[in-house]
């Protein structure tokens, strides 16, 4: 049934900046996009008190915009920014355009060092410093030809090459330092959730699980007691029924209890063991497939999470799809996990609502609380193809709690109700 094997998955590459450092530099990007319009302001001033005419005005007024709209939605159009070509180039166009009016001011500088510092804030040193190299030849022949005017050029030039560097280090930082608060906020919240589980395990050992074991035990000696004292069969049938439906209900809770606790480890074996238990139970064929090296790629917190959402999946399957035939497959990209759950049942409809039912909505909030996605499909020759992506854990999370001393929780004996003698035995 469970097998493993090589394919690396399709590949999902993440390129341009990602959603945390377009948050973590956004406040510095504001601050020199407003340092030059404060700039291009004063330039406007100076434009009209020279009478340098329309010309000096159009060019002010061209440059306003690079600077006020990033200032105004980079928390929401930052990386769309950061990664348009068209866009940068433009920005190079106008900013060079925009030293025209300043030329033979020290604010030329102030513009120019502001401009290079927020190209390499968001671009890296490399790019950051190619895309200087007009303001820096710029500012080396915008001045008289003259010793000091060589001086002065050379210096601004040095000045914007010097910000650039400086940029890139502060976007460095502020990076780092986003990634770190991110990781500690994930790390508490890893540490929450499983305190919860485990409270949760220990409450319902304590009292649901205790209790509906003692009700097993009765119940059976009840059907029992029923069948040797001559009770009518019709009699005996339903108090058997009602054993066996206790017996269920026992069953499912230690499955829950299972479950919070989670006691299992990494996903080629878990994902095998709970394909091969719903497979005796429904007696429909599922083949598992498990990329090679899994259990040491995905980390301990996706694995629980894959383990849990094929779970849910193949619950859904069994209660909706009619399927006659189930495949799972766990793939790898990188760091990250990606599972596949292809049956040939009867599908969904177009569109799956987000108010559908909690199995689904749960699925949904696993993914996300990871950063992934979820993408419900027809699959090839009819059925439903469900793909979960789940991206790299974060590093550094703490080990599950029920692995410590502390969170064990001890068995207790069931609680039989008064009465009532079943047969003697121990449930664990």
């Amino acid at each position: 049934m469970g097998s493993s094997e090589p394919a690396s998955g399709a590949a999902r590459p993440r390129r341009g900046m990602d959603l945390t450092t377009q948050r973590a530099i956004g406040p510095a990007v504001r601050l020199l996009c407003q340092v030059r319009l404060v700039v291009l302001a004063f330039a406007l001033v100076l434009a009209t008190l020279d009478g340098a005419g329309w010309l000096g005005v159009f060019l002010v007024v061209l440059a306003a915009p690079f600077s006020f709209v990033p200032a105004l939605n980079w928390d929401t159009r930052g990386r769309v920014y950061a990664r348009n070509g068209i866009l940068l180039a433009g920005d190079i166009v106008v900013a060079v355009v925009a030293l025209i009016p300043l030329a033979g001011s020290p604010l030329m500088a102030v513009y120019a060092a502001a401009t290079a510092a927020l190209w390499g804030l968001f671009a890296g040193l490399r790019l950051g410093l190619v895309m200087a190299v007009p303001l820096c030849l710029f500012q080396v022949t915008a001045f008289e030809p003259s010793w000091r005017g060589f001086v002065t050029g050379f210096s601004g030039a040095t000045l914007t090459a010097v910000m650039t560097w400086t940029g890139t280090m502060l976007g460095r930082r502020l990076r780092k330092q986003a990634t770190i608060t991110a990781e500690l906020a994930a790390t508490r919240e890893h540490r929450a959730v499983l305190a919860e589980r485990l409270r949760l395990a220990r409450d319902l050992h304590d009292t649901v699980a205790g209790d509906l074991a003692g009700l097993s035990l009765a119940t059976r000696g009840l059907a029992d007691r029923l069948a040797r004292e001559g009770a009518s069969p019709s009699t005996i049938d339903v108090a058997r029924g009602l054993s066996d439906a206790v017996q269920t209900a026992h069953r499912h809770t230690r499955s829950a209890l299972g479950e919070l606790r989670d006691e299992s480890r990494g996903v080629t074996g878990p994902v095998t063991d709970i394909a091969r238990r719903w497979t005796e139970r429904t007696g429909i064929p599922l083949d598992v497939t498990v990329r090679a090296g899994a259990d040491e790629i995905i980390g301990p917190g996706r694995a629980r999470h894959i383990r849990a959402v094929v779970t849910e999946l193949l619950e859904n399957i069994r209660k909706h799809s009619g399927a006659s035939r189930v495949d799972v497959l766990v793939t790898t990209t990188g760091p990250a996990a990606e599972l596949l759950v292809t049956d040939d049942g009867r599908g969904l409809p177009d569109e799956v609502p987000a108010t559908s039912g909690y199995g689904l909505r749960g699925i949904r909030e696993r993914a996300a609380l990871c950063g992934g996605d979820v993408i419900w499909a027809p699959a090839p020759g009819g059925g439903t193809s469900v793909r979960v992506f789940l991206p790299a854990e974060p590093e550094g999370l703490p080990g599950d709690p029920a692995d410590d001393a502390s969170g064990v929780v001890s068995h207790q004996l069931p609680r039989v109700p008064s009465g009532v003698r079943g047969p003697t035995a121990e449930v664990a």
